[in-house]
C-alpha cells in the first residue's frame, strides 16, 4: 500500500513502513516564450526562491530527496562503474539572497518591477501542497513576483504545456530506460517534452552525438559529454528541480518477492 500525505506520518513508525527511492523528478518548467521568462536572470531567481528541504521534510515526509540537478540518482551506472550523479556536477539549490539579486538584475534588464504568473498543477494532494508552499516562498521572496495556482486533472494538465497554453507548470518525468538519456533528450528542440521551448545548438549537437553520432561509439566521451549537457541545461534555467521522488509504503513483513526498480515499472511482484 503506498502512503500519501498525512498516512506518512502516522505510520512512519510501523515496522513494516519503507521508504523507497524511486526515479521520478518533480521540477517546474518555465514556458520561455512568455513575457519575463526569456530572461535568464529571471528563470534563475525563481529556481533559487523556493525551500527544497523544507518540501522533502515538512511536506511530503516520504523519503524524496532535494534535487539540484536534472538527472536523478540511482538512475544508470557509467562506464567508470559509478552512478552518473557521483561524478556529474553539483549545482546551486535554495539561495534566497541569491535569488533576491538575479531579481534585482532581471529587473534592470528587463525594466520592469513586477510579473504575475499562473502555474498549472495536477490535482493530487501533494502537487497542490508543493506548488502553494513554493507559491508563497517565490512570493516572499521576490517581491513583485505573484504566482498564482491553476488546478487540474494530469491530463489536462499535461495537454496544457505540451501545447504551449500556460506560463509555469509544475511537471514531473520518469525514466524509461537506464540512462541519462531518457530525461537529456527532453529538452532538444522541437521535443514534445520541452514544454518551455527552449533552444541550444550546441544543447542539441551533443545529445545527436551521442545517440548516433561520433559519441555513440565511444561509451566513455560519451558519458562525459552527457555531463556537460546537464550543466547546460542547469546553468541555463531550463527547468527548476525540486525533489526526486520517495515512494513511502507499507507491506507485510511476512511478503517475500516485492522488487523496487527506480526505472521502468516500479513495483514488480
Amino acid at each position: 500500500m503506498t502512503l500519501s500525505g498525512e498516512q506518512v506520518e502516522q505510520f512512519q513508525a510501523d515496522p513494516e513502513f519503507h521508504s523507497i527511492m524511486a526515479g521520478y523528478l518533480w521540477y517546474i518548467s518555465p514556458n520561455q516564450k512568455v513575457a519575463g521568462l526569456e530572461n535568464l536572470n529571471l528563470r534563475k531567481a525563481l529556481s533559487l526562491a523556493y525551500d527544497k528541504t523544507a518540501i522533502v521534510n515538512n511536506i511530503l515526509k516520504d523519503g524524496s530527496i532535494v534535487a539540484d540537478f536534472a538527472v536523478p540518482t540511482l538512475l544508470a551506472t557509467g562506464p567508470d562503474g559509478k552512478d552518473f550523479r557521483e561524478t556529474a556536477g553539483t549545482y546551486p539549490t535554495t539561495d534566497k539572497a541569491k535569488a533576491l539579486e538575479y531579481w534585482e538584475a532581471a529587473k534592470a534588464e528587463l525594466g520592469v518591477s513586477e510579473y504575475k504568473y499562473s502555474m498549472v498543477v495536477e490535482d493530487t494532494e501533494s502537487a497542490q501542497n508543493v506548488a502553494q508552499f513554493i507559491q508563497q516562498e517565490i512570493q516572499t521572496t521576490l517581491p513583485g513576483i505573484t504566482v498564482t495556482i491553476e488546478t487540474m486533472p494530469k491530463k489536462n494538465r499535461v495537454e496544457r504545456m505540451q501545447s504551449g497554453d500556460f506560463e509555469l507548470g509544475l511537471t514531473r518525468w520518469g525514466p524509461d530506460y537506464s540512462d541519462p538519456m531518457t530525461y537529456l533528450d527532453m529538452w532538444i528542440t522541437g521535443s514534445p517534452n520541452n514544454y518551455g521551448f527552449w533552444s541550444n545548438t550546441e544543447y542539441d549537437s551533443i545529445i545527436d552525438s551521442a545517440k548516433k553520432g561520433e559519441l555513440a561509439l565511444d561509451p566513455t566521451a560519451r558519458w562525459e559529454a552527457l555531463k556537460k549537457a546537464e550543466g547546460i541545461v542547469m546553468d541555463d534555467a531550463v527547468i527548476f528541480p525540486i525533489y526526486q521522488k520517495g515512494d513511502a509504503v507499507l507491506y507485510k513483513s511476512g511478503v517475500e518477492g516485492i522488487e523496487f526498480h527506480s526505472v521502468g515499472i516500479n513495483r514488480v511482484f
